[in-house]
């Protein structure tokens, strides 16, 4: 699968997801695509459509454009990897840095990611929910 990676994402995630044998893209590459670069990544009215046409997945930190997806009910039939994480984590020194271990966790328990699914992934667990429009299809 092709994911573009958005938000505060270790470079260490990057590296897991490419030894899970996906494909990584930076926002950068988007900017082509679009007339507004710099609203694009914050808006989800428009970012959503363009990562269907482009056949890109999304792994995100960003929980609030997540958010917008559902009050906005917005249809993505793609996957979203959501990391957090830990706020009470006292023997992580570095939480960013446990995404990677995060990516590996979700592959080993779901090697097959399931369209429309918003994955979850805390320091502990592996949580999925259905995106907007999923129980249309």
């Amino acid at each position: 699968m092709r994911f573009l990676l958005h938000g505060i994402i270790h470079p260490d995630t990057q590296a897991a997801l490419t030894r899970h044998e996906q494909v990584c893209h930076l926002p950068l590459e988007l900017s082509a695509d679009t007339d507004a670069p710099g609203e694009i990544l914050s808006n989800p009215e428009l970012l959503f459509p363009l990562l269907q046409i482009k056949q890109w997945q999304l792994i995100t930190t960003d929980t609030e454009l997540v958010q917008q997806l559902y009050e906005k009910k917005i249809d993505f039939p793609g996957i979203i990897v959501l990391l957090l994480e830990s706020r009470t984590s006292a023997e992580d020194a570095n939480p960013i840095a446990s995404q990677a271990k995060g990516i590996d966790r979700l592959f080993e328990r779901y090697p097959r990611l399931t369209p429309r699914r918003l994955y979850t992934v805390t320091p502990n667990r592996v949580k999925i929910r259905q995106l907007p429009g999923a129980g249309q299809a």
